[in-house]
């Protein structure tokens, strides 16, 4: 079993910017809307009072307001089904764990369309606009990792983020991603 972090090590650049920039250009009133709610929150984090999971979350609270957001979707998945590496595409297994701090309703169907079974990601409510539980990231990807395939063995891990430390000690190897070079991650 192979597990991998997404943006910007399976995919060129970071999918949730890239659909946020997609969004706006179909849907401007509604993400401009949710960006303003969210730049109150950003001041409130410079004085420690919100989190960025809450920033996060209000960013993208315009999409419980798009009634087509599963059609929306897939156009931007086939958009941007390009910026898939190729060292990904060329050493895909089946039975391989994709881990994003991303949220499910954009990372899920995107990793489904390329034939990718086991996906973890921060879980989102559509419907309230909220995040479900923790933002899926550092040591989070590790706890969700264990809830869902506890004991298995992992040949390797790959990330663009020392952020996913904790992740590359689940791996017998671990591999940095900058761009499309892979770095052996010895530093355990």
């Amino acid at each position: 079993m192979n597990i991998y972090d997404f943006d910007k090590t399976i995919f060129n650049g970071d999918s949730s910017v890239k659909f946020y920039k997609y969004s706006f250009c179909h849907h401007p009133l509604l993400v401009t809307k949710a960006s303003l709610k969210a730049s109150k929150e950003m001041i409130k984090y410079i004085f420690k009072k919100s989190n960025l999971g809450f920033i996060k979350s209000e960013l993208f609270s315009y999409v419980k307001n798009i009634d087509n957001l599963e059609e929306e979707i897939n156009k931007f998945i086939l958009k941007e089904t390009k910026n898939i590496k190729k060292f990904y595409l060329e050493n895909k297994k089946d039975d391989d764990v994709i881990i994003s701090a991303s949220f499910d309703f954009l990372i899920v169907p995107f990793c489904q369309s390329l034939g990718i079974k086991n996906i973890i990601a921060t879980k989102y409510d559509i419907k309230k606009g909220k995040i479900i539980g923790s933002n899926c990231k550092g040591e989070e990807k590790v706890k969700r990792f264990n809830e869902l395939f506890s004991g298995s063995k992992v040949l390797n891990a790959y990330s663009d983020s020392l952020s996913d430390i904790p992740m590359f000690k689940l791996a017998k190897n671990a591999y940095l991603v900058e761009g499309n070079k892979l770095t052996p991650f010895q530093d355990l």
